[in-house]
C-alpha cells in the first residue's frame, strides 16, 4: 500500500531530494529541487506532496507546486514535478500524487491545475491525456534549454503545457475510468488520419509528417519506447523530435487540441489523438466518438 501526504518535515524534504534523483536518473543533484526550495514552497501557499511505501515507510514519489497566475491575472495552480523512483513505477503511485493534488487543489479553490510534459515520450502522453483527462493546446519548443538527465539527454526539451480542468466532467470521467478511447483502428474506421507515423523503411523511424490532412481528428504515432529506439541508433530520438513537432506545432496552431491516447498494445504502436473542437465541448466530455 501506498500513503500519498503533504510534507511538512526538514528531513522529508532531505528525502524528496533523492526521490527526484532516482526518479529521473539524474547523474548528480544539479537538476533536482533542493530541499530548501521545496520548504519554501511547502511554507508559503504551494504544496509539496511526498508518496510512502506504508510497508517500509520509505517515500516513493513526490509532487510539487506552487500557485502563479495567466496573463490576465487569473490564479491557477502550477505542478512543477510529479516523479516516481525507479522500482515503484507502474504501481499507481504517480495517479495517487495527483489525485491528491487535484484534492488539496481544490480545497484551495483552484479549477485549473497546470504543468509541462514532454510530447514525445508515449507514457507520458498516456498518463496525462488518458489516465488524468488533461488537455494540451500549447507546444513550446526547448522549453527548458538543456537537461542532464538520462531521460533526456539528446532529445533537447521540447514540451506541451498541460491544462488539467479538475472540476470539468471530462476528468471526472476520466479519474473514473468512464471516458476511454477506442482502439487505432477504430479510430481509422471513424475517418481519423494519421499525421505521422513510422517509416515504410525502418520501424523504429519516423516518417514523413503530413501537414495537409482534411479530417477533424489526426493521429500522432509516438515511439513505443524511446530507450529501444536510441539503443538502435542514437541519431533516431533526434528525428522523432523533429517530425513530432512538426505535427504538433501544425495542428495545435490550426484549432486542434490533443485530447487522448490510442494504444494497440499487440502490435506496439500508440497515437496522441488530436481533434478541432472548443474547449468547452471537450470539457464537458465530448470526443469523436461519443
Amino acid at each position: 500500500m501506498v500513503l500519498v501526504r503533504v510534507l511538512v518535515r526538514p528531513e522529508e524534504f532531505q528525502e524528496a531530494v533523492e526521490v527526484q534523483k532516482a526518479a529521473w536518473r539524474m547523474p548528480d543533484y544539479r537538476e533536482a529541487a533542493p530541499a530548501h526550495v521545496l520548504r519554501g514552497i511547502a511554507d508559503n501557499g504551494g504544496l509539496v506532496l511526498g508518496a510512502f511505501d506504508e510497508e517500509t515507510g520509505e517515500m516513493v514519489g513526490v509532487s510539487y507546486g506552487f500557485i502563479a497566475r495567466d496573463p490576465r491575472g487569473k490564479p491557477y495552480f502550477y505542478s512543477h514535478a510529479t516523479g516516481v523512483k525507479e522500482g515503484a513505477k507502474y504501481r499507481g503511485v504517480g495517479l495517487l500524487l495527483k489525485k491528491k493534488q487535484r484534492e488539496e487543489a481544490l480545497k484551495m479553490g483552484f479549477d485549473l491545475i497546470k504543468w509541462t510534459y514532454d510530447p514525445l515520450q508515449s507514457l507520458n502522453s498516456y498518463f496525462n491525456l488518458s489516465k488524468l483527462g488533461v488537455v494540451a493546446r500549447t507546444y513550446v519548443r526547448d522549453y527548458y534549454g538543456e537537461i542532464r538527465d538520462s531521460i533526456n539527454v539528446g532529445l533537447g526539451s521540447d514540451r506541451v503545457k498541460a491544462e488539467w480542468w479538475i472540476k470539468s466532467r471530462r476528468v471526472e470521467e476520466k479519474l473514473a475510468g468512464r471516458l476511454r478511447p477506442p482502439s487505432p483502428s477504430d479510430l481509422a474506421d471513424l475517418g481519423a488520419e494519421v499525421v505521422l507515423g513510422r517509416s515504410p523503411s525502418n520501424p523504429l523511424a519516423p516518417g514523413e509528417p503530413l501537414l495537409d490532412a482534411r479530417s477533424e481528428t489526426v493521429l500522432i504515432e509516438l515511439p513505443w519506447s524511446m530507450d529501444e529506439v536510441r539503443a538502435a541508433d542514437p541519431s533516431l530520438p533526434r528525428r522523432w523530435r523533429l517530425a513530432t513537432r512538426t505535427v504538433y506545432e501544425h495542428y495545435l496552431s490550426r484549432g486542434y487540441v490533443a485530447i487522448d491516447y490510442s494504444a494497440d498494445r499487440e502490435a506496439r504502436r500508440g497515437y496522441v489523438i488530436l481533434w478541432r473542437r472548443s474547449l468547452e465541448e471537450i470539457l464537458e466530455g465530448e470526443t469523436p466518438w461519443s
